[in-house]
């Protein structure tokens, strides 16, 4: 992680006397540049910070922590789509080098920006990596961005088996945003933590060419081999909430289970698209999304 994002993690960690909402206007008014509407959500971004305040339902912390969300995909879909896993963590001394094969990936279970890939023992920084997961363990990633399924996830680390895909450092990434169980965009990031590509899809995988946020100029993600497969496993994984985004690899026409995610970017990507409107699939995506209250 650059020492920039470090310092801002730190940053916000330490503004925990702000209340949640004055926060949050704050953060999405630096972001996005114009003063939310909390009382009459309209957009995406606008409708995900009014869950983080009123959205409280208990279940959402289970499927957050990227531990304990396994059971849950068990239950659903079958522990065939889970990525092996090596081991769990408490403390980062707890973590043997020795026992872990020769590729590996390290993450913390509690939030979104501490993953640690080994694709070679012999190379791997393995005594940076437990310092940064042990700064990470003792932060609660909700102080970042309000995010309410975060508060209380037990900081863990686990380790978990390296995804190899032919020709990428590390396996794309199917992003699926989901609306009442119902798939309505699919993202596509690959190479993310080098050349990254971003790309956006409908749910049939036409390449949704009018959305300029970030997304690489490189030819169109090819569609998956068992892509339907991997539609109706998101779409079971999504079932009930009002909103949810599934995120899935997929190796040799193999689906497996990324994380579950509730609050994209945190509630403050742009998703620009076309120039006339640049607000477009905000708007967008916010229409499929339906408010439901529930606190705990």
């Amino acid at each position: 992680m650059r020492l920039k994002k470090r310092f801002a993690l730190s940053l916000r960690n330490n503004l925990r006397f702000i209340p949640d909402e004055v926060y949050m206007r704050m953060c999405f008014k630096a972001k996005l540049h114009y003063d939310p509407d909390f009382e009459h959500p309209r957009t995406f971004n606008e409708k995900l910070q009014w869950s983080k305040l009123h959205y409280h339902n208990p279940e959402l912390a289970r499927l957050a922590d990227k531990y304990t969300v396994r059971s849950f995909v068990e239950g659903c879909i079958g522990s065939e789509y889970l990525v092996p896993l090596y081991g769990t963590y408490a403390s980062v001394d707890e973590i043997e080098l020795d026992s872990l094969p020769e590729k590996f990936v390290l993450k913390c279970t509690h939030d979104s920006q501490s993953t640690f890939v080994c694709t070679d023992r012999t190379e791997f920084d393995f005594e940076d990596a437990k310092k940064r997961l042990a700064v990470a363990l003792r932060r609660n990633w909700y102080w970042q961005g309000r995010e309410w399924a975060y508060k209380d996830i037990t900081p863990r680390v686990i380790a978990e088996a390296y995804l190899d895909e032919p020709g990428r450092e590390t396996p794309t990434d199917y992003k699926f945003y989901c609306f009442d169980g119902k798939v309505a965009l699919v993202q596509t990031d690959a190479d993310r933590f080098t050349a990254h590509e971003m790309q956006y899809f409908t749910p049939s995988w036409e390449q949704r060419g009018d959305i300029n946020h970030e997304v690489s100029d490189h030819k169109p993600t090819e569609k998956p081999e068992n892509y339907e497969l991997m539609l109706e496993l998101a779409e079971k994984l999504a079932a009930g909430i009002p909103h949810v985004r599934v995120d899935l690899y997929n190796i040799a026409g193999r689906p497996y289970f990324g994380e579950m995610t509730f609050y994209t970017g945190g509630g403050y990507d742009p998703f620009y698209a076309e120039e006339e409107r640049p607000d477009r699939l905000d708007c967008e995506l916010g229409e499929l999304f339906v408010l439901q209250k529930q606190n705990t």
